[in-house]
Order: structure tokens, then sequence, then C-alpha cells
């Protein structure tokens, strides 16, 4: 049989569709991208470089995450010692924020060129000759001045183990600090706060976990009855489940509220801790569990439908209950769509942050999602970098279920597509 040559609409056509390929994959990944690469970048402002080219270390600091600079702090503070600054002047100065305006055209030649130099070596990055040419001219600066104001100028400019050694020096680097704090729960330039992020990921597990496995087992019962049996009412039941889910669940959040501080009243037990109320975990799995069962139970009784009936009628007839063929022959064949119902309640509960922000209120209570909210509160507060890696690492729960269940999933998504 011959092949049909192709015509140029067809080649225009098969080009426009890769181009929409391409289009659509740079769209889903490149948020993915950046977050991933912003993890491991030290820059912690949201919109900051994913590598970072404007920082330069202080070698007399130790602290990988506590001696970075930028070229124009280094500028400013540089030009301080050259003034005559002491280190507690330049320390109090660079506190207070004070706006430091540089002029090239006050003191004497010598100062003058060093300066000029010395911009050039940080705005180069150290490149070329810069580095010894900002020496050179700091030796002729130096020959210049009293020996106390030199010796005051050494002290700051040189490192203190090699006296010799530029004590600042351009470091284009990736970090993995922003991975650190995740374990440790201690941030940059906020130590005496803490943020337990590997608690709240374990919080975020349980709570998730617990709804995934209550409404799984749930949704399987009603489901079969749906599916197998006739009762008056059936029609109409399945109706009030499909109107549920048009209204979401943050509609009923001020009721839900109410409802969980009375039952926090009623279940209260030693030293006055409540059982289910505000700021319990398992208030919160209640209230998550009310939401996705009503969508898991449409989806897996179009699943049971497609399970011929004659499977349980001969259990049945070899002497097997009800029970006994839905556990043993039936369970078994539905185990696809079961998987997929864990995983969508798994995710969809994980990545929740409304709800769980209204009901908890403690630290040590807080899931994922709401515990990072901390590190986005306002632009001249974000931990950019600390969030994405909290991110990346908070991620790993759904990756690996995904991949765990990634068969059963396929069937499941396919399988119910059509009664048969």
């Amino acid at each position: 049989m011959r092949k049909s040559k192709k015509t140029a609409f067809d080649i225009i056509k098969e080009i426009l569709s890769h181009i929409l390929l391409i289009f659509v994959a740079v769209v889903v990944l490149l948020p993915i991208l950046y977050v991933v690469s912003a993890g491991f970048r030290v820059n912690q402002a949201i919109f900051g470089p994913l590598v970072d080219v404007n920082t330069w270390t202080d070698q007399n600091i130790a602290n990988r995450r506590e001696n970075t600079i930028t070229k124009d702090l280094l500028i400013k503070r540089l030009s301080l010692v050259f003034d005559g600054k002491t280190r507690d002047e330049i320390k109090s100065i660079e506190k207070s924020k004070t706006k430091i305006t540089i002029n090239l055209n006050d003191g004497s030649p010598e100062l003058k060129n060093l300066k000029a130099k010395m911009i050039t070596w940080i705005k180069n990055n150290g490149k070329d000759n810069t580095e010894a040419e900002f020496l050179d001219a700091y030796n002729t600066w130096s020959s210049t001045i009293d020996a106390s104001l030199k010796f005051q100028a050494d002290s700051q400019l040189f490192s203190e183990s090699e006296k010799s050694k530029l004590r600042y020096k351009f470091d284009v680097r990736t970090s993995l600090g922003n991975f650190i704090c995740f374990f440790t729960g201690t941030v940059p330039n906020t130590k005496d706060a803490k943020y337990p992020m590997l608690r709240w990921m374990w919080n975020s597990v349980f709570i998730a976990g617990s709804v995934a496995l209550i409404q799984v087992v749930v949704t399987a019962l009603a489901s079969y009855v749906l599916s197998r049996f006739r009762f008056t009412g059936k029609k109409e039941s399945l109706m009030v489940l499909l109107t549920l889910q048009v209204f979401p669940g943050t509609m009923a959040m001020v009721a839900l509220y109410l409802l969980l501080q009375y039952l926090g009243n009623l279940t209260k037990i030693g030293f006055g801790v409540p059982i289910v109320g505000i700021d319990t975990q398992l208030g919160l799995i209640l209230i998550y569990l009310g939401g996705g069962i009503p969508f898991n139970i449409w989806m897996v009784k179009g699943y049971f439908d497609t399970i011929p009936k004659a499977l349980e009628e001969s259990a049945i007839i070899d002497g097997a209950t009800t029970w006994q063929a839905f556990t043993t022959i039936i369970v078994p064949l539905v185990r696809p769509i079961l998987a997929v119902a864990v995983v969508l309640s798994f995710v969809g509960m994980y990545n929740e942050f409304v709800l769980a922000a209204v009901v908890l209120n403690k630290p040590e209570n807080y899931t994922l999602p709401v515990g990072l909210r901390f590190f986005m509160n306002a632009q001249q507060d974000a931990r950019f970098g600390v969030f994405s890696a909290a991110s990346i690492m908070g991620s790993l729960p759904i990756v690996v279920l995904w991949l765990g269940l990634q068969n059963q999933i396929i069937a499941g998504l396919t399988g119910g597509a059509v009664k048969g």
C-alpha cells in the first residue's frame, strides 16, 4: 500500500502542534525549575538571580550563611575605611542604614586613585589585574598616611590569618544552607526564631494520610452500596452528593470554625485540652473528611459499575457471604480506582491551606503550607530560598506516593472510563 504524501497543510499542522507542545512544556516546567534552582541560591529575594553574581564574602567570618556582602555595600564600607572610620563607626553606620555617598573628588590624589581602583576591582569581580592594581594604589596611599591610620586600615582590609591577603573575595556559589534550614529549623538573620519545618511536614503527612485512608474505606463501602443495591432514595442521594460538590468548603468556613469551637468545649479532657476542636489535628481531619467523600463516591461508583455482578453471585453460590464477596472478590478488582482516590485525596489535603490556617493556631501544629507562609509575608522579609528548599523537600511524599502507585493510577483512570 502506497503511503500518501504529506501536503503543505499537514506539515504546517505538525509544526504548529510541536510548537504548542513546547509552549505548554515551558509554561508548566519553567516555574518548577525556577523554584528548584531558587532552593540552591544564596540570595533570598523573590526575584533574585538564579546564580548570585553580586556576592562577595568576608573571609574573617567563617559562617557561610553570614559572611556575604553585596558589591555596593562593600564599596561603601571600604570607602569609609579609607576615610579613616574605625570598625565600630562603620558598623554603626551600616546598622543605621544611613545613606553613604562616595565623592571621588575629595582627598589627596593618592586617595582619589585608590577609591577609583577599589571600585574597578569590585565591579569587575577581581578579574584580570584589578586586584593587583588596587593593592598597588593602596600601598602608594598608605605610604603617605601616619602609622596609626595605616594600622587601622590594614586591620579592616586584610585577613586576620594572613596579613598579606585581602579579606574580601568575590564568590559565585550555590548553597545547601537553605536545605539545612529545613532540618534545623533556623533561618539566617532570625536566630531567635524557630521554624520546625520537619515537624510541619510530618503534620501534613499525618493529616493527609489519615484523611486519605478513612476516605477510601468510606468511599469503597458507600460506592459498593450505591452500585449494587436498590433502595428508596438512591437516585436522590446521588444527586445530593453531586450538588454538594458545587459549593467549596471555604463557604462553610465560619460555620465549621464555630462547630469545632463548640465540640472543643464538649470534649475537653485533663488540663482542659480538647480532643476535637480548634487547633487540633483531629478536628481538621474531620473537616477534610466531609469535603472529598462525595466526589470520590461518584468516581469510584462508576468503576464498580464496570465489575460484572456475576462474580459476586458465583461467590455467594459457593457459600461466601456478601461481605466476603466484597472483600475477597470486588476489592482486589477495584484496587486501581481506590489508589486513584487515595492519591487525589492525599494530594488535595496535603496542599490545602485556607482551612488549615483558620483551624490551627500553634506553630507546632501547623501543616507545611501554613508554616511556609512566614517566609512570604512581605517582599522585604521574604526568605524565598528557604521557602523554595522547603517546598522541594515537602514535595517528596507526593512524589513517592505517585511513583509507588503509578501503575494502579493509570489503570484506575482508564479502566472506569467505559462501562462494559
